[in-house]
C-alpha cells in the first residue's frame, strides 16, 4: 500500500468515529425542567348540610265506579275535601301544587264463546301539596291523614333558594382547595405562589328526604275514625356537595424559623 492510500484510509477511520459518537445534529443537548416554576395540584371538596325551608306532601285517592265519570267524581269529591281542609291551615303557606287524575276501565273475561268486556272503571289522583313554611307542616299533615287517602307517600323536604345553596357549597370547597394548597407548600418550605388554575368539578345535591312516609291501613280510616293528630316531624338537612382542583405556583423559600 502506497503511503498516500494509507493517509486515505486514516483519514476515513477517523471520520467514521467522529459520526459515531458524535449526537444528532437536531438535539438539544440543555437538559429539560419538569416543572419550572415548580407548582402545587389539589383538589378541595365539600359536603355541606343545609335545613330545608320547605316540604311536600303526597297523598293519593282511589276509586271505582259504574261509569269513568262517577269514578271521577267520586275521586275527585275527596280531593277537594282535602284542598278545603288545606284553606283552613293557611292557603298562604299549603297549596295544592300538582293533582293528577288518571282513569282506566276493568276488564271482565269472557270465556272461549265471549269477548272481555268492561265491568267498571277506576279512577286514581295523586295530590302534591307544598308547604311553604315548615311550621305549618305537622297540620299539613293530619289535614292529609284525616282525609283517609289511600296511599301517602314520603314527605320529601327541599330547600327552595337552591343557588345560594349550591354557592356556599363552591366557597367552601374553594376554601377547602386554598387551605390545602397553602398546607402543602409551607410544609415543604415554601411561600404559595400564583394561582394558575381552577377548574371546577362536581357540583351535586342529595336529598336526605326518606322513611317518612306513613301506614294506613285502610280499615282504620273509616268515617266513624277519630281524628289523627301528627307526630312530631323533623326536618331533614339536605346534603349539598361541589368540587374544586386549583393550580398555584411555589414561591420563594420560606425563611428558617
Amino acid at each position: 500500500m502506497t503511503r498516500s492510500a494509507l493517509s486515505v484510509v486514516v483519514a476515513a477511520a477517523a471520520l467514521s468515529a467522529t459520526l459515531a459518537t458524535a449526537p444528532p445534529a437536531f438535539a438539544d443537548t440543555a437538559p429539560v425542567k419538569p416543572y419550572d416554576p415548580a407548582v402545587v395540584r389539589v383538589s378541595g371538596r365539600a359536603e355541606l348540610y343545609l335545613p330545608p325551608d320547605q316540604a311536600r306532601v303526597t297523598v293519593g285517592f282511589y276509586n271505582a265506579g259504574r261509569t269513568s265519570a262517577e269514578a271521577t267524581d267520586l275521586v275527585g269529591k275527596r280531593a277537594r275535601a282535602l284542598e278545603a281542609a288545606l284553606r283552613i291551615v293557611d292557603a298562604a303557606r299549603v297549596t295544592i301544587e300538582r293533582s293528577d287524575t288518571t282513569v282506566s276501565p276493568v276488564m271482565k273475561a269472557g270465556g272461549d264463546r265471549r269477548p272481555d268486556r268492561i265491568n267498571g272503571y277506576e279512577a286514581n289522583t295523586s295530590v302534591t301539596v307544598l308547604v311553604r313554611d315548615l311550621a305549618a307542616l305537622p297540620q299539613t299533615v293530619e289535614a292529609a291523614v284525616n282525609a283517609a287517602p289511600d296511599t301517602f307517600a314520603d314527605i320529601a323536604f327541599s330547600i327552595r333558594d337552591t343557588q345560594t345553596a349550591r354557592t356556599k357549597a363552591r366557597e367552601a370547597a374553594i376554601k377547602d382547595a386554598v387551605d390545602k394548597a397553602r398546607v402543602y407548600t409551607e410544609g415543604a418550605g415554601f411561600k404559595l405562589g400564583r394561582l394558575l388554575l381552577v377548574e371546577e368539578g362536581g357540583s351535586n345535591m342529595y336529598a336526605q328526604s326518606g322513611n317518612r312516609g306513613i301506614r294506613m291501613e285502610r280499615a282504620a280510616m273509616a268515617d266513624s275514625a277519630p281524628a289523627v293528630v301528627a307526630p312530631p316531624i323533623a326536618a331533614e338537612p339536605q346534603l349539598y356537595t361541589a368540587e374544586v382542583s386549583v393550580v398555584y405556583e411555589v414561591g420563594a423559600a420560606l425563611a428558617p424559623k
